[in-house]
């Protein structure tokens, strides 16, 4: 995909660096085995991060950043996730996240059976082919109310974002709620759309737009290598560029946020 020229002669260094991430984000685990659940679930959300990164970057390239904040939300509480689930009784943790894989798929056909004219379209289907382990895994984790089902991990992603051992409490405030307020179109969204600057006029901002992309594009990355660390661990596999990408997002971090406190 072409990038926009204009935004090439500003953010190249960082287009540069995210390209570098999305080619190398799968050679590392050529040839490793899932072969565990921990692997399994790990594996998951890493390749997830990087289709999300990928996602990110084509938007940002166009100047659609702001529209990629919802997908930014989506990687950050992918983070939030996986850094939860390997830490303190990750076990366990990961043994409920693999199977609440059932609970959503029965609540899935319950509710195409409540609307069913969709069956019209599928042929010889197996109503109850989940109803056995649903009641296995609602009786394992004494599943009561409605809300229960919904809630993989038995808390709130705020809970888990402020874990001691998560520590996320601070990105989960400030980056996750305004994001938050971008995918619902939330009232404190709207400026991010208008274009005032023209005194006694309002239009709305189009085509290709200089917003965000800094914002958006490094702390994707930043969640992004945060989530390929994890993965090194639990694969045990070494990052032989790590000192590398360090090092150039260093560099370009305190180019573009002088503060970056500021930031996240």
């Amino acid at each position: 995909m072409k990038i926009d020229d204009i935004l090439a002669q500003k953010y190249q260094d960082i287009f540069d660096l995210a390209q570098r991430a999305i080619t190398e984000s799968l050679n590392f685990i050529v040839g490793e085995k899932a072969n565990t659940l921990e692997r399994q679930v790990t594996l998951f959300h890493y390749i997830r991060a990087a289709y999300l990164l990928e996602a990110i970057y084509r938007l940002s390239i166009q100047g659609l950043a702001t529209e990629s904040m919802v997908l930014l939300r989506s990687l950050l509480n992918l983070y939030i996730n996986i850094k939860w689930l390997t830490k303190d009784d990750s076990k366990k943790r990961l043994e409920r996240y693999a199977d609440f894989e059932v609970i959503f798929k029965k609540l899935a056909i319950d509710t195409l059976l409540e609307h069913g004219e969709i069956w019209d379209e599928i042929k010889k289907p197996d109503f109850h082919i989940h109803d056995k382990d649903f009641k296995r895994v609602k009786k394992k984790y004494n599943l009561k109310n409605w809300r229960d089902f919904f809630n993989w991990s038995g808390k709130t992603i705020y809970q888990m974002a402020k874990d001691k051992n998560v520590n996320l409490k601070k990105e989960y405030k400030i980056i996750y709620g305004r994001l938050s307020s971008i995918e619902h179109t939330g009232p404190d969204s709207v400026r991010d759309y208008l274009d005032s600057s023209e005194k006694g006029f309002t239009k709305v901002k189009s085509a290709v737009r200089d917003e965000n992309i800094d914002l958006v594009l490094l702390t994707a990355l930043q969640y992004y290598f945060q989530i390929k660390a994890i993965t090194h661990n639990i694969f045990s596999v070494e990052w032989p560029d790590l000192r590398s990408y360090e090092k150039d997002f260093s560099h370009i971090q305190s180019k573009y946020w002088k503060d970056s406190s500021e930031k996240v």
